[in-house]
């Protein structure tokens, strides 16, 4: 009785089993769907023309996408390069520390040691500067020194080394050691130290030690990688709709100029996820290098050396990961420990007003990989009301400066009201003059330039116009015409007796 009874009761769950309905494969949810949307979302929102982006594993991409187009108008492809900016800092990093590993350089290292010319903050500050600050960013490089060094986009930039004189007159923030800053002149130094170190162009050195081992065989490095991945233009917002533009810095790859395509991102994300090892077995960082790197700054928690640690909400809590923009492009790249998986996604769209919103398609999209949910995505609006308050401004002020310029041909009236007026005229005609200066100034020409050029123009044409609204109240209200129309004309036949 037993026996028959469990004959029966396999017979039924059997029958059971095969009546259940199972989805093909091809039905099957895609899990990879939900960040699909979100990133087709984002681009929608940024008005990014071309994105690429992939899952990836420590055996290569588990997942990839390509959308848009690219700055000659060709479909966006795994295929197609990008730059990829600040993301440059993390293979910097690499690459130093392969010296570090082959003692042909050390953490410690005085700067110094290596360029002697170096003078950052004086000789007395200078000389206290380590490699190890320059990673991790402790300096006292200010950020606002920045521009005085890097984004050399002429064509006769000169090398790293022999920019580095025009931090001689900057002002730390503090002892080298004490104080955090984000400024990639700090990368720029390292370049330098670097093509000292191994007496060969940084280019070189990162090739033969990172790129090369880690299979990032298109990476874009300087000008001759460019020309031969034909790295097209970039996009940067001109009053809200993408417009193409194209830079580089022949000798800024230490700092935000190094990029490649999907496959050259993946692979490098592919590097850290297997702690430092190639793909054959061999060795580009040691585990002892990848735990440096990835330690919180003594200074300042949420950097390590190259890396952003953590900092980030759950579940992105004990994310590794750092972003970047350059003229036209921006990269992220997110290493997710306990999921050993990594999101590696690039777009040829960037701005310095735009940064937030464009951002957000990296932070949302690895948010969803580690099982959380994106957030609301930040909006353009403050980039909006920068570029279209100005220009608003701007049109009222040329407005303005015709209608007085027509004036001019009218007699002044007589009175205390003119003057009054004139000087309310002129010193609302000085204040788009004002913020002019106080913006040129703050920031720099170069700087408004190459990262917000909409908002320069519009502050420029607003300045000018304030300018020759004041110029032209001043001339009619102290101009005296021949003949004034409230004068009794004079008496006929000479002087009266």
């Amino acid at each position: 009785m037993r026996i028959r009874h469990s004959w029966r009761l396999a017979a039924a769950l059997l029958a059971a089993l095969l009546c259940v309905p199972v989805a093909p494969a091809s039905a099957r949810p895609d899990p990879y769907t939900a960040i699909d949307d979100y990133v087709r979302e984002r681009m929608e929102a940024t008005r990014a023309p071309g994105l690429a982006y992939a899952v990836v594993g420590p055996d290569g991409p588990l997942h990839q996408r390509a959308w848009g187009t690219d700055g000659n108008g060709e479909r966006v492809t795994a295929e197609t390069p990008f730059l990829w900016g600040s993301l440059a800092k993390p293979v910097t990093a690499t690459a130093v520390m392969t010296l570090v590993q082959s003692g042909r350089l050390y953490l410690d290292d005085r700067v110094v040691e290596h360029l002697p010319g170096f003078r950052f903050g004086g000789p007395a500050h200078a000389a206290e500067i380590t490699v190890r600050h320059l990673l991790e960013q402790t300096a006292g490089i200010p950020g606002s020194a920045t521009p005085k060094v890097t984004d050399c986009l002429d064509s006769d930039c000169p090398r790293p080394a022999e920019r580095l004189g025009a931090l001689d007159d900057v002002t730390p923030l503090g002892p080298p050691g004490t104080e955090y800053a984000y400024s990639s002149a700090n990368y720029l130094v390292l370049t330098a130290v670097v093509e000292s170190v191994t007496g060969r162009p940084f280019a070189e050195h990162v090739r033969r030690s990172v790129l090369d081992p880690a299979g990032m065989d298109g990476a874009v490095i300087d000008s001759a990688s460019a020309r031969k991945r034909n790295l097209p233009p970039g996009h940067r917002l001109l009053w809200g709709f993408p417009s193409a533009t194209g830079a580089f810095d022949d000798h800024g790859a230490g700092y935000g100029y190094l990029g490649g395509d999907l496959g050259d991102l993946s692979a490098f994300a592919s590097l850290q996820l297997r702690s430092g090892k190639t793909a054959d077995g061999g060795t580009v960082l040691t585990a002892d290098s990848v735990r440096l790197m990835r330690q919180d700054g003594r200074i300042q928690q949420g950097y390590g050396l190259g890396w952003r640690v953590g900092g980030l909400d759950a579940p992105l809590d004990d994310a590794i990961w750092h972003t970047g923009g350059s003229p036209g492009y921006s990269a992220m790249m997110f290493l997710l420990p306990r999921r050993n998986v990594a999101l590696v996604l690039h777009q040829n769209i960037y701005g310095l007003l735009q940064d937030p919103a464009v951002m957000q398609a990296g932070f949302g999209a690895a948010a969803l990989l580690a099982g959380g949910t994106p957030g609301d995505g930040p909006s353009a609006s403050g980039y909006l009301l920068a570029v279209w308050g100005t220009t608003a401004l701007a049109l009222a002020f040329l407005l303005a400066a015709g209608r007085s310029a027509l004036l001019l041909r009218r007699p002044a009236p007589a009175g205390r009201p003119s003057r009054v007026v004139t000087a309310a005229w002129s010193l609302t005609g000085a204040l788009p003059v004002a913020a002019w200066v106080v913006l040129t100034t703050w920031m720099g020409m170069d700087v408004l330039t190459t990262w917000t050029p909409d908002v320069l123009i519009a502050a420029s044409a607003a300045a000018a116009a304030g300018a020759a609204t004041t110029l032209c109240r001043l001339v009619r209200a102290t101009h005296t015409p021949r003949h004034s129309p409230t004068s009794e004309p004079p008496p006929r036949g000479g002087v009266e007796r």
